[in-house]
């Protein structure tokens, strides 16, 4: 089995190899495949030989539906369903200390990450929901973007990751006078409300509202061995919650395998194992580390 991921620095990726570490002992052996970002994966999880499994942020079905001009992707995009919630990504806006909130952006230059990637569908998702209408939107994201904006070449950017994000930690100063940019605004239906704590980044004095979206993984609905294959996965990485907790990367510890998210009906396949008796697992266990 496959399931596509991330780029090779990123959460992603490291949530894919820790369920092939805990598929492993069943037999199964799950490749775990870098990717382009969430876009991407929509289009694997269908056309890609040998992959049945994808990571997405929870808003690429509102960019697909709303946004997307590709007929292909939406028609793809209504057969896809959850296997499980994962944990949630903070929307990170940076700009210099004349901007403080998201109106703020108006008019003026963007960088919304590279195309398809999954800042790029959360900016575009938010500029549609709220009507804001930056001057420019600039294809650049991670430290590029950050660079552009040290540069005075953009005036924000926006990053979409678990907070404290590594790019902000390590790479900027008080010097550079940047500030988070609010994100408040009751139009955001396809969000969840949240904030940055204070401190959360050495330069940020006060806590900042946000949103943020969840990490889903997801399949496409496949029948027969497939819906099968799916499902069996599914059972192992929920019994191995507690090993993943302690041993996996930190974010799985946010994971609740029973939330469901209103707008991603659950694989069908998936759904069906959890409402029957648990067996107990099969083959060697991965033992528990306290």
């Amino acid at each position: 089995m496959g399931i596509v991921t991330g780029g090779v620095t990123g959460t992603y990726i490291k949530i894919g190899e820790d369920i092939k570490k805990i598929a492993e002992p069943s037999r199964i052996s799950l490749q775990v495949l870098e990717s382009a970002g969430s876009i991407q994966n929509v289009f694997d999880v269908r056309r890609k030989r040998g992959v049945q499994l994808g990571i997405v942020q929870s808003d690429v079905l509102d960019y697909i539906r709303d946004i997307s001009d590709d007929n292909e992707l939406k028609a793809i995009a209504a057969k896809l369903a959850a296997v499980y919630p994962l944990y949630k990504e903070e929307v990170h806006i940076l700009g210099d200390l004349s901007l403080k909130t998201l109106n703020d952006l108006h008019g003026k230059r963007v960088a919304i990450g590279p195309q398809r990637s999954g800042t790029y569908l959360t900016a575009k998702t938010i500029f549609f929901q709220t009507g804001v209408t930056p001057s420019k939107e600039v294809f650049l994201g991670g430290k590029e973007a950050l660079d552009a904006l040290r540069k005075g070449e953009i005036d924000a950017m926006f990053y979409v990751a678990g907070a404290p994000a590594t790019l902000f930690s390590e790479n900027t100063t008080v010097d550079d006078k940047f500030q988070l940019i609010a994100v408040d605004d009751k139009a955001l239906d396809s969000y969840v409300t949240t904030v940055i704590p204070a401190g959360t980044y050495k330069w940020q004095e006060s806590e900042v509202k946000t949103v943020a979206v969840k990490a889903v993984l997801i399949t496409f609905s496949y029948a027969g061995e497939q819906c099968q294959n799916v499902a069996k996965v599914a059972q192992i990485i929920r019994e191995n919650k507690g090993w993943l907790d302690v041993n996996g990367h930190p974010k799985w510890r946010e994971v609740n395998l029973d939330e469901r998210l209103p707008k991603w009906p659950q694989y069908e396949c998936v759904a069906a194992t959890q409402e029957q008796p648990q067996p107990k697992p099969k083959g060697p266990n991965i033992k528990i580390v306290r």
